[in-house]
């Protein structure tokens, strides 16, 4: 168990401690932003919200939605959609309808129906139809410092084939974990049979003491780290081939596979119908401040964002029974990722710890710093071990 866990130590030593001070930096400028209740506009805000309500033809949540009023209580969303549909018509003829949206624009209650690359917009305190052009959300990750940290962090700087690297240090991770827990339990049971049953003592200097200290305390915390973020190195590797296999022609952005297919104006009265009723069941106290109706990888859905402040969130739901959905279901398109869009997520909640919170974030903080630490004494106590060896004429780097 010594040998292995020094010998993987010696390959893996200076990457562990790259993604340990990379991971942590990330972590406290997470932290930073949260504390300080940054903006919804700060691009630090948006880099940590980046993906987190699915991809792009996906998410309806926008960044205007966390500050915007909610729809007034007096307002019927079961006439507006009726309305709205005739502006569309009178706009557009019968071109097809991609989907139909109520939302609060500027502290006004409008209505937003899609047809291809074209929007019609109908402000219902006037009835007066607007016909734009359909913006695209943006595609592109937020330019912020925790989005440069994170792009140093995952490798993509040295690309695709530096993506190997995380899954197997990833998988060194949890053998550090493993063999180190064997050989502090050994060393337990020896100290316990000379009746020196503390689960903390000091021996063999400084650096060796606190590394087998924070390895007993931080194990838990470094070991979630691990799995999580071999998971997503895996993923990241998946979809970095993807978009390899995918390339756009030059100059040209990458574009994910539209899930979205037209609506008929039969369609709409039930949908909203079980998403209003969906919505009051699953959050009956929360205020509502965006309605879409759509055909999303060929399911019938009513996407509702509702909350206020920094509590503001996207619900879906199937809008023929009223269920729950997740971001991965049968007949989306596909994302890049082999596990789908919704574990990614869940993968990145665990690994940043956000998935339980405040309390989450503050143990992957200490698990960070713990990676960096033992990495540092790790090296210290390597070095004077080959120093040792070397002034006993034992040159090799490596033994057993």
């Amino acid at each position: 168990m010594r040998t292995v866990h020094r010998i993987i130590s010696f390959f893996v030593l200076f990457v562990t401690l790259y993604l340990g001070v990379t991971g942590t930096l990330i972590q406290g400028i997470d932290l930073r932003t949260l504390f300080r209740h940054a903006s919804p506009t700060d691009p630090e805000m948006m880099a940590i919200r980046e993906g987190h309500d699915g991809p792009e033809g996906y998410a309806v949540i926008d960044t205007g939605d966390y500050s915007a009023a909610a729809l007034p209580d007096s307002f019927d969303l079961r006439a507006a959609v009726p309305l709205l549909v005739e502006a569309a018509h009178a706009t557009l003829g019968d071109a097809p309808l991609g989907y139909a949206e109520v939302r609060m624009l500027d502290g006004q209650a409008v209505g937003l129906i899609s047809s291809g690359e074209q929007l019609v917009k109908l402000d219902f305190a006037s009835h007066r139809a607007t016909l734009e052009k359909s913006a695209p959300r943006q595609s592109r990750p937020p330019s912020s410092l925790r989005n440069q940290v994170k792009w140093l962090h995952r490798m993509t700087p040295f690309g695709n084939w530096a993506l190997w690297i995380n899954p197997l240090v990833g998988v060194s991770l949890l053998v550090f974990v493993v063999t180190g827990l064997v050989l502090y339990l050994q060393l337990l049971s020896a100290r316990r049979r000379i009746r020196r049953p503390a689960w903390f003592w000091s021996a063999g200097g400084w650096w060796r003491s606190v590394h087998r200290w924070i390895s007993l305390v931080a194990s838990l915390f470094i070991l979630v780290i691990a799995l999580s973020g071999a998971w997503l190195a895996i993923e990241s590797l998946v979809f970095g081939y993807y978009l390899t296999a995918h390339l756009p022609k030059p100059g040209q952005p990458f574009e994910r596979p539209s899930g979205a297919t037209p609506l008929t104006d039969a369609q709409l009265p039930g949908m909203l119908t079980t998403t209003l009723a969906a919505r009051k069941s699953e959050f009956p106290g929360q205020v509502l401040k965006v309605v879409r109706l759509r055909i999303y990888g060929g399911m019938p859905q009513g996407v509702v964002v509702v909350g206020r402040g920094n509590d503001t969130q996207q619900l879906v739901f199937n809008a023929r029974t009223g269920r729950p959905v997740s971001e991965t279901e049968p007949g989306y398109p596909e994302t890049g990722f082999p596990f789908g869009w919704q574990a990614h997520q869940w993968a990145k909640q665990i690994h940043r710890g956000d998935m339980l919170g405040l309390t989450g974030r503050w143990m992957d903080l200490i698990g960070g710093l713990a990676i960096t630490y033992l990495s540092i004494s790790a090296a210290v106590m390597y070095y004077d071990m080959w120093q040792r060896r070397r002034r006993a004429g034992r040159r090799g780097l490596l033994w057993t």
